[in-house]
């Protein structure tokens, strides 16, 4: 067979590639895929047969070094483009074009016999070729053979022990006329390795400009549990370009019109990522590596899946209740798998025997205390961790048993996801966030003022039930214990002090969290020379009116939208639900960026937050060596931190709720303005619901009189008091009391970008701007704007990446984790800050390069 459909029954491995293969089986499986056809390997076996020269020059790459790779890609690429597929191939093809419209353009894709498999995916190693004309296509096909033997795809061969002599099939799929947005989907997180996440990229246009690293997306790493789904964290990217087809072939770069805002909706999200859902099912729930594209019309397709190849396996127990393993071959400093007989000494020999000592002989056996996952040996910690005392004592030991081991556990500690005493905040945070977005999908399903009105009303009857459930008894017992330990602190000097010191740096207060993501806006600025000075000149009014035009310096306009995305339902006085939010006027949170940026090091609010959380921890230790009691001051103490900071939550989360319903009345407002009822849409928050749902049904005929009425209560000689009672009484007794503010500030002196490769690595940069004229000696830090398939030689030297722009999913990223070598990307103007020789240390699990020298 030399051409077969899409969905054939007969696209196996052997016949279709690794591609070709995963699309007919999402075809078949009820998957929305672009339409098309496949140009076989017996196809590309006959173009070279029926070209004789071709096949010796084939046989030739075995012999060739390292050095000779390039010419002999060279040559034997020219020699294939030189070629043309056989008269009956061609007639096949043609065949296969007439069913579809001519005005249909194609997108004509490579597919080799060993890509998107699952213990390689040749990540951007054979060309693709966008918006094809039906003339071009069979040249197109030719080009694709041909891309087989570039020489990344060679390098990339012999890295792998593949042999050359591989075959190649061609994908031919009709494109989208009318594609909106497109992007990249891992069903599973590629960068921690969870199962039960999944991380979205999205950027306007063809997908290709994502791919190929020439522009930074949207991201979102979104949360799947007990058949629900809830975005944890979202990015918003530069997105500076895009690649859109052109009418007639081909495509262009453009400057994107979409830089400073989201390309999806949270709805179009969560559609995605269920989409991906499907696809895994269908792949026996193996993680997936997806590619999708979105029409204007809202029509989601995939266009392309594969296993991820790089995830470490999972432990093969269930996935909840959540367990945590620790290395053992870690402790024994063993990076080799150990063999059966080794596995059973250590499980049946050595521990059981300890456990059988330890017990007086009741356990011999080891249970689930020690599996072996990867052909390596871990041991389950988990227990111990929810317990108070355990927890403490693991925290001491790990760091000098290995301290990379320590750092994972404590980040999974912080983290309210992962590990929770039992005593702890468990699942009350992701209970409450799932709360507010299913309010926000159903403000996106209202339909007039009177059901948004009737909304407000229900998603605020239902929020103190909530809170009661999921989170006042924690929040109890975090500040019963600190009644507890301040009565117990009482009998001794400075005892008030101290026990206030542990309240200091807590972890899970909202507060605080956005006070530092605001802090990282501000270092954004203080970073780009253009925008801190335009801050530094430029009124905060103006500011705001320029961030809501779009039109700040790009660094800042980036960094203020993704805070606004998370933040931007916050406002000044915010309970009240009449006052505007952040986002309809940036004018207080440009006074506060103003003074932000002029925030030395020492007063940073990074710096102050870990001074807290250290002067915490000698609290502890001193109110536990004072009062004789350290391991009741120690769970007592445990127990405030690790619940006091959700008392922030309750009034963020009825803030997140109440941001969502009036971005949606505002929206009715205004369709009220345009119909002449009313002046201003926010006049509709001087009435009370009950009025605004009789004005919603024409039921409230003197609107304008009572929004005057109402506007004049506001602005009388009452409301303009500044010093109001705390306390008064029927027979005109005030009581007024004082009140004080003390606002904390802090900051980080390392370059911070998106974690992209997990792994740590020091070495002297190397900075690139031309991969063909530059070379990387071994071991050196690759620095560069970004990256494309045509760098990949380049990853055999490189020690670890860093780049100005990038996601999960660009080119760098995918290689660099494939290559096992940490990265870090959307590192500002980071081929000017850093220079060729400087010494650093790349972290590419949190996202940092520290400048050692």
């Amino acid at each position: 067979m030399l051409v077969v459909p899409l969905d054939s029954p007969d696209s196996d491995l052997s016949t279709v590639g690794g591609k070709g293969h995963n699309l007919s089986v999402l075809s078949r499986g009820a998957i929305n895929v672009p339409p098309g056809f496949i140009v076989t390997i017996d196809a590309y076996f006959k173009f070279i047969r029926d070209n004789k020269h071709l096949a010796t020059l084939v046989n030739q790459l075995t012999s060739k070094n390292e050095d000779d790779l390039e010419e002999a890609s060279a040559l034997i690429r020219a020699a294939i483009q030189k070629c043309s597929l056989s008269n009956e191939t061609q007639a096949e093809v043609s065949e296969s074009l007439s069913k579809f419209e001519a005005s249909i353009n194609f997108a004509v894709r490579s597919s080799g016999s060993c890509e998107d498999m699952p213990d390689a995916s040749f990540a951007g190693q054979h060309d693709t070729y966008l918006n094809v004309p039906t003339e071009q296509v069979c040249q197109k096909v030719v080009e694709c053979f041909a891309s087989l033997f570039t020489p990344r795809a060679i390098a990339y061969r012999n890295r792998n022990g593949i042999s050359h002599d591989l075959g190649m099939a061609v994908v031919v799929q009709c494109m989208a006329p009318d594609q909106e947005s497109s992007g990249v989907l891992f069903t599973a997180n590629p960068l921690t390795g969870r199962r039960n996440e999944s991380v979205l990229e999205a950027i306007p246009g063809l997908g290709e400009a994502l791919v190929s690293g020439l522009t930074e997306p949207d991201r979102y790493v979104v949360l799947r549990k007990n058949g629900q789904s809830y975005i944890r964290d979202k990015r918003v990217g530069a997105k500076a370009k895009a690649i859109l087809s052109v009418s007639g072939g081909g495509v262009k770069e453009t400057v994107s019109a979409e830089a400073a805002s989201e390309v999806l909706s949270d709805h179009d999200v969560k559609a995605i990522v269920q989409l991906g859902d499907k696809v895994q099912q269908l792949y026996s729930g193996k993680p997936q590596d997806i590619e999708w594209c979105k029409s204007t019309t809202g029509e989601l397709s995939i266009v392309q899946s594969r296993p991820i190849t790089t995830l470490f396996p999972r432990p093969n127990v269930p996935m909840n209740p959540l367990q945590i393993y620790f290395s053992f071959n870690a402790v024994q400093g063993i990076s080799q798998p150990i063999y059966p007989a080794g596995q059973d000494a250590v499980r049946k020999g050595l521990l059981g025997g300890l456990l059988n000592w330890i017990t007086w002989g009741r356990h011999g056996h080891t249970g689930g205390f020690i599996l072996t996952c990867g052909e390596r040996m871990f041991l389950n910690i988990t227990n111990p961790l929810r317990n108070v005392l355990g927890r403490k004592f693991l925290l001491k030991a790990l760091p000098n048993i290995d301290a990379g081991s320590f750092d994972a556990v404590e980040q999974m500690i912080e983290d309210e996801q992962d590990l929770t005493m039992n005593t702890g905040q468990g699942n009350a945070l992701p209970s409450v966030d799932m709360f507010v977005q299913s309010v926000e999908e159903k403000v996106n399903g209202t339909d007039g003022l009177s059901e948004i009105v009737a909304l407000q009303k229900d998603a605020l009857q239902s929020f103190f039930p909530l809170v009661f459930q999921h989170l006042l008894p924690r929040l109890a017992v975090g500040m019963g214990s600190l009644g507890a330990l301040g009565h117990l602190s009482s009998s001794i000097l400075d005892g008030k002090d101290l026990t206030l010191t542990v309240t200091r740096g807590l972890p899970h207060n909202v507060t605080s969290e956005m006070d530092l993501e605001l802090w990282l806006v501000a270092k954004t600025i203080q970073d780009d020379a253009r925008s801190l000075h335009h801050f530094k000149s430029t009124d905060a009014d103006v500011l705001a009116n320029e961030y809501n035009s779009g039109i700040l310096p790009g660094a800042a306009q980036t960094a203020v939208g993704q805070f606004m995305s998370k933040y931007g339902m916050r406002g000044l006085y915010e309970i009240d639900f009449g006052r505007p939010r952040w986002r309809e006027d940036p004018t207080p949170l440009m006074n506060t960026l103003k003074s932000y940026v002029e925030i030395k090091d020492e007063h940073a609010p990074d710096k102050v937050f870990a001074k807290g959380e250290v002067a915490a921890e000698q609290a502890i230790f001193e109110l536990g060596k004072r009062l004789n009691k350290p391991w009741l001051v120690s769970i007592l103490a445990s127990r405030v931190r690790q619940l006091g900071g959700i008392r922030e939550f309750p009034k963020f989360t009825a803030i997140r709720v109440m941001g969502l319903i009036r971005a949606k009345m505002v929206e009715e407002g205004n369709k009220l303005v345009a119909k002449g009822i009313l002046d201003d849409a926010r006049d509709l928050f001087y009435l009370y619901s009950d009025e605004m749902d009789s004005l919603a049904k024409c039921e409230l005929v003197n609107c304008k009189t009572i929004i005057e009425d109402a506007n004049g209560r506001h602005r009388n000689k009452e409301s303009k008091r500044t010093h109001l009672p705390r306390v008064i009484a029927s027979d005109g007794y005030c009581f007024f009391g004082g009140s004080t503010r003390a606002t904390i500030v802090d900051t980080a002196s390392m370059l911070a970008g998106e974690p992209v490769s997990p792994g740590v690595y020091e070495g002297r940069i190397r900075v690139v701007h031309d991969p063909t004229k530059t070379k990387l000696n071994q071991g050196e830090v690759l620095c560069c704007h970004g990256t494309d398939p045509s760098w990949t030689p380049l990853f055999l030297s490189a020690g670890a990446l860093v780049m100005d722009v990038g996601g999960i999913m660009t080119h760098g990223s995918v290689v660099a984790r494939e290559y096992g070598i940490p990265a870090v990307v959307g590192l500002e103007k980071v081929t000017e800050r850093l220079k060729t020789g400087q010494l650093v240390r790349v972290d590419g699990s949190s996202g940092t390069v520290q400048i050692l020298e």
